[in-house]
């Protein structure tokens, strides 16, 4: 008896070492990989094999719900088990952050029959432990079913598992650090590439018309804008300049926002009164917008032979129209609802009094008097107005940089909320 004791804890020491060396090899092999999807497969055929079970099954924490979510189970046609936290014998272990053997599957009361009906599979033991950072966070749990030989898994058994449960759960840990990064350069660089499509659709030259200066500046908010502005010299020779800001801001609105120039553009070939382009263009819109989605836009059209300027505006704020004559700013008001929220909605245009040498009209969008200090106090539409008339002497760049530039001082730290768009018409002289 004495020799047969000295026999099998021989055999047991050996056993023991061979795990060991196993489960460094296994430890090597999931530094190296870093796909999480094949990692995730890695380590259940890994831990299958060490823990000399029939099959197992490895769960990972959705992290906006809290569920247990098994993307992988072996030999079952089961392709997802969602497990709520705390739920069942996964999400006992995951709560409680302890190993759970179980020698008799049936008779306990958190195991869901369920899956082996699905599966037609019989499970007799079950053996699951926490995959633990060295946070002491849950990230995960795994799972194994049934020993090879028909045994039951022993307390070694669960220290094993709970050892390959720390590696797999820091290699996991970093597979998703290194997956959400890349997801992160993916996103940045499509939002680059976005950005540079968007800046591309905006006027890169603004047209050189006697007596004339016009200029357009936008800044967005995000990497990609819902603002936009347009100069567009027309068959009759007279030149439409246009202003919009499309509710929202990010890639939603900049895709609305390249579909409104697009049918804008075309609209204006054919059409030659401001009221009638826009009520094409709303009809055009209304269908592409989802609900709560809009267009404020301003479109004006000036004869730059006469300065006489028509315009209509779908919602959109009243841009500033300066008359050196009498050094007063007029509003040019709304003259009907947003694009894209009515059907066959009318688009009333307005007549201003003609542009003379020195009146300048300066077209907005609401990023640039709607900026907020840290008080969470608006720029204001009478501090644009004085700041406009102190720079009623310069260039229209240097006006459009000079506003911006104070925007920016007033809001001090308080980062950019809206997109910051400008169109300046001066009549020169």
């Amino acid at each position: 008896m004495a020799q047969e004791s000295k026999l099998l804890q021989l055999t047991d020491i050996n056993k023991r070492m061979r795990d060991l060396e196993t489960l460094l090899d296994v430890s090597k092999a999931l530094t190296v990989e870093h796909d999480f999807d094949r990692l995730l497969d890695l380590i259940i055929r890994e831990t299958v094999r060490v823990m000399e079970a029939d099959r197992g099954t490895l769960f990972t924490i959705d992290e906006p719900t809290g569920d247990l979510v098994s993307k992988i189970a072996q030999k079952s046609e089961v392709k997802e088990i969602r497990v709520a936290s705390g739920k069942g014998i996964a999400g006992y272990v995951a709560a409680t952050k302890e190993v759970v053997n179980i020698k008799d599957a049936y008779a306990d009361s958190r195991f869901n029959k369920e899956v082996d009906r699905q599966t037609g599979y019989r499970t007799n033991s079950i053996l699951c432990a926490p995959l633990l950072t060295h946070e002491d966070k849950v990230i995960g749990v795994v799972q194994v079913l049934n020993k090879r030989d028909g045994g039951v898994f022993s307390k070694y058994d669960e220290s094993l598992l709970l050892a390959l449960g720390s590696h797999a759960a820091v290699a996991l840990n970093n597979a998703r650090l290194v997956k959400h990064y890349v997801e992160k350069q993916m996103i940045q660089q499509s939002l680059q590439i976005a950005q540079a499509i968007q800046r591309r659709l905006l006027p890169r030259a603004f047209p050189a018309l006697p007596g004339w200066e016009v200029k357009g500046w936008t800044q967005p908010a995000d990497e990609t804008g819902g603002d936009y502005f347009d100069t567009i010299i027309v068959p009759s020779g007279k030149l439409v300049i246009v202003i919009g800001d499309v509710s929202g801001h990010g890639v939603g609105p900049s895709l609305i926002m390249a579909t409104t120039r697009a049918f804008l553009r075309s609209l204006c070939q054919t059409y030659h009164d401001p009221d009638e382009v826009l009520f094409r263009l709303n009809n055009l819109l209304v269908d592409d917008m989802d609900s709560g989605s809009f267009v404020t836009l301003f479109l004006g059209i000036l004869d730059t032979a006469s300065g006489e300027f028509t315009y209509t505006s779908a919602g959109h704020d009243p841009p500033f129209l300066y008359q050196r004559a009498t050094g007063a700013f007029l509003e040019l008001d709304s003259t009907g609802l947003p694009l894209g929220l009515l059907e066959d909605t009318e688009f009333p245009k307005a007549t201003t009094p003609a542009l003379r040498p020195g009146d300048l009209l300066l077209c907005m969008t609401d990023g640039v008097w709607e900026a907020m200090n840290s008080d969470n106090e608006s720029y204001g539409r009478d501090r644009l107005r004085e700041r406009t008339r102190a720079g009623l002497g310069h260039g229209a760049d240097d006006l459009m940089k000079s506003i911006y530039e104070d925007v920016k001082a007033y809001c001090g730290p308080v980062t950019q909320r809206d997109d910051i768009t400008m169109l300046v018409v001066k009549a020169l002289g």
